[in-house]
């Protein structure tokens, strides 16, 4: 291992403010752009999870669990490249560990299949 002191100036020497302000300014447009877009889908998603819980008839105090799931879900399906069998093996995962949490499993399985379209794992 190198000498503390030379890895703090090789840092100091490749790291400048001036450098990172650069680089931000010339992607923020993309960024913005991006970000809108994600907070834009997370919210239509969230919408579309309470319907479902809604007309399920979830007590009010359980609602942030069954969210808390459709963001974990949300968060391996948007954006990412896995998607058919391994999606759904995925949300088979998530929909046990919630299960096993306490949440019905028949209102798990309506939002993986009604909000994110997502099939039941084959066996």
């Amino acid at each position: 291992m190198s000498d503390v002191t030379r890895r703090i100036s090789r840092w100091k020497a490749k790291f400048s403010p001036d450098i990172a302000a650069q680089t931000t300014s010339r992607i923020f447009a993309d960024m913005t752009e991006r970000y809108e877009a994600a907070v834009v889908a997370l919210s239509s998603m969230e919408t579309q999870t309470k319907q479902v819980l809604d007309a399920s008839g979830i007590d009010t105090m359980y609602i942030v669990f069954y969210l808390d799931f459709a963001r974990q879900l949300f968060r391996l399906s948007h954006g990412r490249s896995i998607s058919g069998p391994t999606l759904a093996r995925e949300a088979q995962v998530l929909l046990e560990k919630w299960q096993s949490r306490g949440l019905r499993p028949d209102v798990l399985a309506a939002i993986r299949t009604d909000v994110f379209n997502v099939p039941a794992r084959e066996p």
